[in-house]
């Protein structure tokens, strides 16, 4: 199998961030969902005891809600957790990635090419790492392809749901880059394969399809990093929970003033987010502070 290492460049970059195993620390999603959901009832239940049948019905609204609630973070978690390892199997910073493991296998092809009948060369070893490159790729794509697919039916959960959707569509490069190692984005935005055309890249330009995937702004790197700042946010974080339970209790100018509170706080998130978002794209690459897209990222800040 003959192979020319020349690297190709390409109009893309993005931050970049480290992959953690850990995943949630402390506290998982649903350990936390579920004890919100056993305060919620029981709340419920001791201001509604001698309630009428109206407010036992409103009780099993209640109920039901939070379950939902519940079961999207749990299926939340489990995308999160798979997208990130499966980008971590192409990350060229990441131990016994799949590249590392192609590249070893090029350094060894020609010691023990094995010339068929017919006259062509062939490297068993060499076509196994081939084939873990082209393996690893398909998960990560199903995967990505699956997270934002599921985020796109749960937008309605809070605001920060639909702007870490947002997040991780970005971590997609672009149509023209992607052709070049055969993969293509469909008209329902889902990420395409052409294992033909990927198998023929990855033996032309090996550089190409690694840094394009797996290098310091590849796709698999950025996506993986999204997956892990998410994962480290909190339940209350990502539900846009401002306020606990206890402080609906308070008096109508109480409410009022919480109220008020509450959307100083949520647009103060919404600044910290923005500035963070506009922070990670500053630093990635000093080109990127003389860029004119600059002053759009600016913008969201004012």
């Amino acid at each position: 199998m003959g192979v020319n290492g020349i690297s190709s460049s390409y109009g893309y970059g993005y931050g970049y961030g480290s992959y953690q195993n850990s995943g949630i620390n402390s506290s998982s999603w649903y350990d936390k969902a579920s004890a919100d959901a056993d305060k919620l009832k029981e709340d419920l239940d001791s201001k509604t005891n001698s309630s009428s049948s109206s407010s036992s019905s409103s009780s099993t609204t209640t109920t039901k809600a939070t379950s939902s609630t519940s079961a999207f973070l749990i299926e939340y978690q489990t995308r999160l957790e798979d997208l990130e390892a499966s980008a971590a199997k192409l990350q060229t910073s990441k131990k016994d990635n799949v590249f590392s493991k192609y590249e070893a296998a090029l350094a060894e092809a020609s010691k023990t090419q094995i010339v068929g009948d017919d006259g062509t060369i062939t490297n068993k070893e060499l076509d196994d790492a081939a084939n873990a490159v082209v393996d690893a790729t398909k998960d990560f794509i199903n995967q990505l392809n699956g997270t934002i697919s599921y985020l796109s039916k749960n937008v309605g959960h809070s605001a920060t749901v639909a702007f870490q959707l947002a997040g991780l569509k970005r971590t997609i490069p672009s149509d023209k880059a992607l052709a070049k190692i055969g993969i293509s984005v469909d008209t329902k935005g889902n990420l395409k394969m052409d294992e033909d055309k990927f198998r023929e890249a990855l033996e032309k330009d090996p550089n190409l399809v690694k840094d394009l995937l797996g290098g310091q702004f590849g796709m698999a790197e950025r996506a993986g990093d999204k997956a892990t700042s998410i994962l480290d946010m909190s339940v209350d974080d990502i539900m846009d929970t401002q306020t606990s339970s206890s402080d609906t209790s308070n008096s109508s100018s109480s409410s009022s003033s919480s109220s008020v509170s509450a959307s100083a706080s949520a647009s103060k998130s919404m600044m910290s987010d923005s500035f963070r978002q506009f922070a990670l794209f500053a630093k990635s690459s000093p080109y990127n502070l003389s860029n004119y897209y600059a002053v759009s990222m600016l913008n969201i800040l004012v």
